[in-house]
């Protein structure tokens, strides 16, 4: 395990602007995992935790991947390169398990459509949680094409079930986040894709490092205002039961 950065090398520049992009991701994602959790307590519905907790652990892969990031680009090691594929797998997986689980929620009330089981959900983040534990601990050079067929999978999943969901709950706090998530998966996808197809072709590298930090900074821009979104959703329910902009009321009462 050796440090990467040195004066004289001219990859220092490129080295030192992906190092910044891993610190916004994290610091956004990092913004985004509070006001989550203030979300759950006081803007959603009792009950309605349960697609919100999809949310918060796949935000928290995201923090995972800028901190495994930011390892790679100041450490040379494989296995923290691994952990930065598997983390944004996972950062994808989760958000789009969370997606899924607000199309799927009852219109009516709270909770979850009985169309899917939830032994579903955790069936796939089983099958994922295996596939890419099993080719780390065996063979990390395995783990690159399990990580592919991941982020394809996933992203799929994730930018279909984003739409459905706006549709399905238009109107609902639920398409409102849904709304602010989607860019944010998008960006994510033509990051993961452009990797991808780069490196099948062993070829224009830079391309892929112009694309990766644009749209890393990109991701973290949408992370914050996924957090602006919920913050302000959050005030409008305190202004709302906020006894001081009751002023008729309180002359009623004598006050």
């Amino acid at each position: 395990m050796t440090v990467r950065f040195a004066a004289d090398d001219p990859g220092t520049t490129v080295a030192i602007a992906q190092l910044l992009a891993y610190l916004v991701i994290g610091g956004t994602a990092a913004v985004l995992l509070y006001y989550l959790a203030q979300y759950v307590r006081h803007v959603l519905a009792d009950g309605s935790g349960y697609q919100s907790w999809y949310l918060f652990v796949g935000v928290g892969a995201g923090v995972v991947y800028a901190v495994a990031g930011i390892g790679s680009v100041l450490l040379e090691s494989t296995w923290i390169d691994s952990f930065v594929d598997g983390a944004i797998l996972f950062f994808i997986l989760f958000l789009a398990l969370g997606i899924r689980a607000m199309y799927l929620a009852d219109p009516g009330g709270v909770g979850r459509s009985s169309r899917l089981p939830v032994w579903v959900d955790y069936a796939v983040v089983a099958v994922f949680v295996a596939a890419w534990w099993g080719t780390f601990l065996v063979d990390t050079t395995w783990t690159r094409p399990v990580v592919a067929v991941g982020w394809i999978l996933t992203s799929i999943w994730a930018v279909g079930y984003a739409v459905l969901a706006v549709r399905r709950h238009e109107g609902t706090t639920f398409a409102a986040l849904t709304r602010h998530l989607l860019p944010t998966i998008v960006c994510v996808v033509a990051v993961v894709f452009v990797d991808l197809l780069t490196r099948f072709a062993g070829a224009y590298v830079a391309v892929a490092d112009a694309v990766w930090l644009v749209g890393t900074t990109l991701v973290g821009a949408f992370l914050f205002n996924t957090a602006v979104a919920i913050r302000q959703q959050g005030g409008e329910l305190e202004r709302l039961y906020d006894w001081t902009t009751w002023r008729e009321q309180r002359l009623e009462d004598g006050d």
